[in-house]
Order: C-alpha cells, then sequence, then structure tokens
C-alpha cells in the first residue's frame, strides 16, 4: 500500500514546482483506490482535484504512451525520433492552428478549465516522481528510445483530444478521391457514360440501406444528386499518387447495440459497445472511475484522453461508433499564374494566410515550413501545373473545445434530456448512444452539419469561387438523426448509415442494402426476448464472419441449384452450403473450412469478370469486415431491378447472371487446384492472421519497443474492447474487456506490471471483468491506495 500523506507531498514540493499547471487557490486531497484488475478510481471533491488524480493515474500506468501520443498529435515527433518523421509532423501541424486551439482553451469558464489544469497537473506530479527515482519509476521504453518525459500544459491536454478523437474521427473526407475515379472515368468512357457509370457506383443514397433510427422515425428530406457532372476540372489528380480520401479514409469498425427491457427475457436493459480504433500494445483504451465533484462514474476511455467516452453513472449509461455526418468538404481553388499565393473568389484574387511553422528535429537544426489557410480552411493539395489546389473546409472548426467539454459533461447527465442537451453543443461527427436505470434507451448523432449550396454535388469537392460556399447557418440539431425508446425495443449500429435522406448522406458512402450491422440486427430480431448472454454471445458470432457471405453466397447458392447432379462443381457448392460465414484460424494457421477460400476466391474472381472490364475506377479489393464499394456495385449487379440503386448500366453486357456465376465458380476451382496443388476442395485451407496487437500507436508512430507485439488466435473483426453495461431493477454492472490491460509499465529492469496483459485471454475467450461504481463494492476488491494533496 501507498500512502502520500500531506507532510510528504510537502517535501516534494521542490521537485514538483516547475512542473506543476496554474496553481489554483486552494489545496486539493486526491485519493486514488486500485482495484484487482489495476483499475484506478479518484476520489476529489473539486474538479482541479478529480482530475489531477485522473491525469496522475493513467500516467502511472502510461506514461511513455502518453508522452508519444503528445508528439503524435503536436507533430514533434522528428524532436525526439528523426527526421525521417518530419512529413507526419508536417501534415499534422497543418491541419490545426495552436493559437486557435489556445484561443478556446482561454474562453473556457473557470470550472471547465480546471479539467485541463488539473489533468495536466496530475501528470506532471507523476513526472517529477519519476525523474527523482529514476532507477525505479522511469519506464524502459524511455531509455531504450533515448528519449526523456516532459511536463505537459492545459493545451498539451486538449490536444490529446483534438488529434484523437476530432482529427481522427471527424478530419477525414472521400471527394478527392470520388473526384479521381470521376476523372478516370470520362478520360475511359466519355463525358456521358462516365456520368452514368459514377452515380451507379457512387450513388448518394440506397433507400434499402438498414439504417441505426428505424424506418420512419427520422425527419427525412429527398436527397438529388445534381444533373451535370464536370469531371474535366479534376483531370489533374490522375497522375497523383497522393490523394487522400477513398472508402477506407472514413473510420468504420466499432459497433454497439442496446437491449431495452421489452426485448430481454430478465426485463433487463443491457447496452453492448465495441469501439475499434486499432489494437495496439499497451492498449488504446484505459479504464477508470471518477468520484466527486459533481462526476459519479465508471467506465473506460482512450488512454490520454481527459473524458470517458464509455460508461455508466448508475442512472445512465452512455457509448459511442464513429459518425457519419459530412461534415467536412473539400474546396476546389482556382490559383492566380503569377502568383500561386493567390485564388480567385468573387471574380477577385484573394491572398492566400500563411502561418509559419517551425520543427525542432533531433540531430539537426530547425526546420521552418509555410502552411497557407485560404476563407475555406487549410490548402491541402496543390498542382501548380493546372493552377489549382484544394482546401479542406471544416463545419466544425472553432468549435473543438466546446466539443470536448460536452464530451466531459454529458457523464454527468441524469436523464435523456440532459444528456442530449449536451449532444446539441458537440459539433464533430459522432454516434452517441443511451441507456437508464428506468428501461429508456436512444441514440443521436450530433454534429455540425453545414448548409450546402444547392449547387455542389455532394460527392465532389465544391469548386471555391464563390459560387458554391456554405451558406450561413447550420442544419438545426433538430433535424440531427436521433431515436428514443423506438417501437421494436433496441438500437444497433455497426457504422452503418443513421437514417435517410439528406441529413444521412456521406460523400456517396457505399451504405447499401446489404450492410454488417445485418449480422447484428439479424440476431436480435431471430427471438422475441433474449437472454443476457444471449445479448453478449452476439460478438462472439460476428466476430470471425466474412461479411460479404450473406450478401452475395445466396446468389451463388441459387445459381448452383441448376447445376447436374454429377456437375464437377458440386464438392464445392456443398462445401458453400454447409459453411456457416465463420472464418476460423485452426492451430496450423489455416482455415478451418475449405468454403473460406472457395468463397473469397469467387468474389474476387467476380469483381474482376462483371466490374473491372468497365474499367470502373476504383480500387477491386474486396474486404471480409464489412461490404465495401466493389461487393456492394456486384451485388446491385445481382440484384438488377430489385436494387435500390438504379441500375442503367449493365456489368453482365448482356450475359445470363447465372451463367456468369457459376463460370466464376469453375475459375476458382482451376485457381485453387493449382493453388494448393490438389484437385480435393478439402485441401484448400487458406492462411489466416492472428489478431495482433502492434507497438505503433493509433496514428503510426512507435508507442513502445519492437520486441513488445502480442498476438492471439484468429483475427477478429471487433472492438478494441467490450463494454457490457446492464441496468437490472434500478441498478447498474459494469463488465469491460480492454486487453492486453491496463497498464503498460515496464520497469527499468524489464519488469512489467502484473496487469500488463491480464486481459488477453479474457478477450480472447470472450469474456469480461467486472468494474464497481459504488464505492462499497471498490472496498472489496481495492488492492492498492493513493493519496496526496495538489494545489
Amino acid at each position: 500500500m501507498r500512502v502520500h500523506k500531506p507532510i510528504a507531498a510537502l517535501l516534494l514540493s521542490a521537485a514538483l514546482a516547475p512542473f506543476l499547471a496554474s496553481p489554483s487557490l486552494a489545496q486539493s486531497q486526491v485519493e486514488i483506490i486500485r482495484d484487482d484488475w489495476g483499475v484506478p478510481h479518484v476520489y476529489a471533491d473539486d474538479v482541479f482535484g478529480l482530475y489531477a488524480g485522473f491525469g496522475y493515474a493513467v500516467a502511472e500506468d502510461r506514461l511513455f504512451q502518453m508522452e508519444m501520443s503528445k508528439h503524435s498529435v503536436l507533430g514533434t515527433v522528428s524532436s525526439v525520433l528523426g527526421i525521417e518523421h518530419l512529413p507526419y509532423d508536417l501534415r499534422t501541424r497543418a491541419d490545426f492552428d495552436h493559437a486557435d486551439i489556445r484561443a478556446q482553451i482561454e474562453a473556457l469558464p473557470a470550472e471547465d478549465r480546471a479539467i485541463l489544469r488539473g489533468y495536466a497537473a496530475g501528470y506532471n506530479r507523476r513526472v517529477a516522481e519519476v525523474l527523482a527515482d529514476r532507477d525505479t519509476l522511469l519506464p524502459k521504453q524511455f531509455t531504450d528510445f533515448g528519449i526523456e518525459p516532459s511536463t505537459w500544459t492545459e493545451f498539451d491536454v486538449a490536444m490529446i483530444y483534438v488529434g484523437t478523437m476530432a482529427g481522427r474521427f471527424s478530419h477525414y473526407s472521400t471527394e478527392l478521391d470520388n473526384a479521381k475515379v470521376l476523372a478516370k472515368l470520362e478520360k475511359d468512357h466519355g463525358k456521358e457514360k462516365a456520368a452514368e457509370l459514377f452515380n451507379q457506383m457512387f450513388w448518394l443514397e440506397d433507400p434499402l440501406a438498414p439504417t441505426t433510427v428505424p424506418e420512419g422515425g427520422q425527419y427525412q428530406i429527398k436527397a438529388e444528386a445534381p444533373a451535370a457532372l464536370d469531371a474535366s476540372r479534376f483531370a489533374a489528380l490522375l497522375g497523383r499518387d497522393d490523394v487522400p480520401g477513398g472508402d477506407d479514409a472514413m473510420p468504420r469498425a466499432s459497433n454497439l447495440w442496446i437491449l431495452g427491457p421489452e426485448k430481454t427475457t430478465d426485463g433487463s436493459t443491457i447496452l453492448l459497445n465495441g469501439p475499434q480504433f486499432g489494437n495496439y500494445n499497451p492498449s488504446y483504451v484505459f479504464s477508470i472511475g471518477l468520484h466527486g465533484a459533481g462526476f459519479d462514474l465508471t467506465g473506460s476511455t482512450p488512454f490520454a484522453v481527459p473524458n470517458v467516452l464509455f460508461g455508466t453513472n448508475g442512472q445512465i449509461a452512455w457509448g459511442a461508433t464513429a459518425g457519419p455526418l459530412d461534415v467536412n468538404d473539400f474546396f476546389q481553388l482556382a490559383l492566380n499564374p503569377e502568383n500561386p499565393a493567390q485564388y480567385k473568389k468573387d471574380g477577385a484574387w484573394v491572398d492566400m494566410k500563411p502561418r509559419l511553422e517551425t520543427f525542432k528535429v533531433k540531430g539537426q537544426g530547425d526546420v521552418s515550413a509555410t502552411v497557407y489557410e485560404s476563407d475555406y480552411g487549410v490548402v491541402s493539395l496543390i498542382d501548380p501545373e493546372s493552377h489549382t489546389a484544394y482546401a479542406f473546409n471544416r463545419s466544425w472548426k472553432g468549435r473543438e473545445i466546446q466539443t470536448l467539454i460536452a464530451w466531459v459533461n454529458s457523464t454527468k447527465a441524469q436523464n435523456y434530456t440532459d444528456w442530449l442537451a449536451q449532444a446539441e453543443n458537440v459539433a464533430t461527427t459522432i454516434n452517441w448512444y443511451y441507456a437508464d436505470k428506468d428501461g429508456n434507451i436512444g441514440y443521436v448523432s450530433p454534429g455540425y452539419l453545414p448548409l450546402r449550396n444547392t449547387a455542389q454535388d455532394q460527392r465532389i469537392p465544391a469548386i471555391a469561387d464563390g459560387s458554391q460556399d456554405w451558406r450561413q447557418g447550420r442544419r438545426p440539431f433538430a433535424e440531427m438523426p436521433k431515436t428514443y425508446n423506438p417501437e421494436r425495443g433496441w438500437i444497433a449500429n455497426w457504422n452503418n448509415r443513421s437514417t435517410h435522406g439528406e441529413i444521412g448522406n456521406f460523400e456517396a458512402n457505399p451504405w447499401g442494402a446489404a450492410d454488417r450491422v445485418d449480422e447484428i440486427m439479424a440476431r436480435i430480431t431471430a427471438k422475441d426476448k433474449l437472454t443476457p448472454a444471449e445479448v453478449w454471445d452476439i460478438n462472439k458470432e460476428i466476430s470471425f464472419l466474412d461479411i460479404n457471405a450473406r450478401a452475395l453466397l445466396p446468389f451463388l447458392l441459387d445459381a448452383a441449384t441448376t447445376l447436374p447432379a454429377d456437375d464437377p462443381r458440386q464438392p464445392l457448392v456443398a462445401e458453400l452450403a454447409a459453411w456457416d460465414g465463420q472464418m476460423i484460424r485452426a492451430e496450423d494457421g489455416r482455415a478451418t473450412a475449405p468454403a473460406v477460400a472457395i468463397f473469397q476466391s469467387w468474389v474476387e474472381t467476380m469483381v474482376a469478370d462483371v466490374l473491372m472490364d468497365d474499367n470502373p475506377g476504383f480500387a477491386p479489393v474486396v474486404t471480409r469486415n464489412r461490404v465495401s464499394r466493389p461487393a456492394q456495385v456486384l451485388r446491385n449487379a445481382l440484384l438488377g431491378d430489385q436494387a435500390g440503386v438504379p441500375q442503367t448500366h449493365d456489368f453482365f453486357n448482356g450475359a445470363d447472371k447465372t451463367e456468369v456465376m457459376l463460370a466464376a465458380l469453375s475459375k476458382t476451382a482451376e485457381a485453387l487446384s493449382a493453388s494448393y496443388g490438389s484437385d480435393n476442395p478439402a485441401d484448400w485451407r487458406q492462411e489466416l492472421a492472428q489478431h495482433v496487437f502492434e507497438t505503433d500507436n493509433y496514428l503510426g508512430i512507435p508507442q513502445a519497443g519492437e520486441d513488445e507485439v502480442l498476438s492471439i488466435g484468429t483475427a477478429m473483426n471487433r472492438g478494441t474492447q467490450s463494454d457490457l453495461i446492464t441496468f437490472k431493477d434500478g441498478k447498474v454492472s459494469v463488465c469491460i474487456s480492454a486487453p492486453p490491460g491496463q497498464s503498460g509499465f515496464i520497469s527499468p529492469s524489464g519488469e512489467k506490471s502484473p496487469h500488463y496483459q491480464d486481459q488477453l485471454s479474457l478477450y480472447e475467450a470472450f469474456e469480461c471483468r467486472p468494474q464497481a461504481l459504488a464505492r462499497e463494492d471498490l472496498d472489496k476488491v481495492a488492492k492498492d491506495r493513493t493519496s496526496f494533496t495538489i494545489e
């Protein structure tokens, strides 16, 4: 047991003084109790002290990861890891003007600012302790990488949120990549055919797509794509390989389902969230309890982020998945041939605003670069030959800190109305979910959705000459996708479409009639009521699926009914018909079912034979963890007149669809026979990847030694963690699996924390550990207590 009495704090004061954030007017008493899984619960009577305990506790477990996270979001990686990281720093620094973020912090009320100041003060306290006892407390990675721990300011704390949750999950667009595809289509097919193909492959809305808001339960506006498509202005993109975006630019891996009391056999209300940030060691997520100063919650959150994204306060519970609202646009600027730092707007040349950024580079002198900003955001892509550039416009610019504070305050809400009021202040796009002890469930997708000019085609960059500027204001919050106590009694999401209509559109995202959320919805609707165990087991049932099986396999099996009994393809059909869609890795590293290889090879053959001969412009990659664009376009082609997207172009070129599918199966047999050196389908067992926890962080920057990579069995299509929150009889229980473990600490001598990877086996076995909310429950499992005074 470690107890820092006030006198101990006084003895440390000289060492701490240079590192603490701006002092508060009074001392804050902080108590931290850790449970048997190493999860800290912080107790304090004021916000500054509570968040000081928060920052201190995370630093105890993740000091090196926090140091690298800070460099990652500030664009200072090259200062500690060398010049090879300078391009990353340049991109990162361009995205957010630090002066703008600082101004937002300065404008905060004192109570809200205390959150950031307290977190920094607690973190810095731990840094001072570590530097005072390096031989025992300095994490080994600092020595291995030749790095020293630095102190934090309130700005650093805020930038962790800005650079991760806002920058990673609300700072993307597919418009440039879409435009590049459009330009290629016109080059290959001519203007008229290009428009036809583009509209068929990059639809704004498929009315058959499943939505998180139940059908008929949301305000709708019919979406109409502009009739004319001008691809000529994007011709210069064809020769570039640095065009950002594409379907994979949008985060889409998290899932969630909530069942109200009428859908469970025991009358409980269950929220199960699987947020997917990527799989890392140490874990991206950190479990915590905060108690006092108006907060009383338990849950988990991305480490170093000063708000708890997933959790409960006993009255309500909350969760999140990546947002689906189109809150960003690229704008195409026409540059002045005589002065490329000017662009044309409203018939006149307008100066870009330069912002000088200076970078310290390890082992070298400082490097400076100029970032150019326009009225349409940061200028991110320039083509001098065509005298064009592209600027990235964010509807939420200047509202990053407002959004952070709203998320923090939402965790104090006691009912849906309170919680929804905080959602209205969220400017970035995100999906929020709600449940409470009275059996109510809800969903909202907040964000500052811009009022676009009717001349703009949402799928491609707008023209930045004043003719397609966003209109004043934004979509009212009343129109944002939301539902409360839907009649069906449940809510589900797997990064699918939020709602139909203009509000739910996103740059021609491939949301179609087939969606992986169908796997969740099918299991929820299979029975009138589900047991709590069945609700939990959905996670395991969907984690190993080839998501394309539900979308495409029925077409092939139907076509195969025309085959004679002695057809040589019948053994392949038999394997596919018996397959449950699961991709399970055997001990030899290969799939347990030959159908895995057969189906994937057939899909790839179909995409090549049916789609790619038309030079559609998109990559032919068919992912297995979601129904990607090639699979959606292929499925629509197979549906024909039954598709939600009008099929004006015949990808089958007049051929019989059944014959094409069966011919592709023949090609599959030939290819697999050659690949595996056997004509026996039983031998066609494809290699499957392991589930690996990498040591680069969520932004691709090292956060641990290369020898710290961990792996378990079959790669899973599931959340980075699993959060199960259950309300029953007015009481709440929490069960979490957040691998590899709570702590990433490795001592200077190489000894790992006992909680370094103790949740890895839980995760692999689809189990979870309890996490207390009430003090009396925590005291039963308490293993470590720390207290200190901070000011």
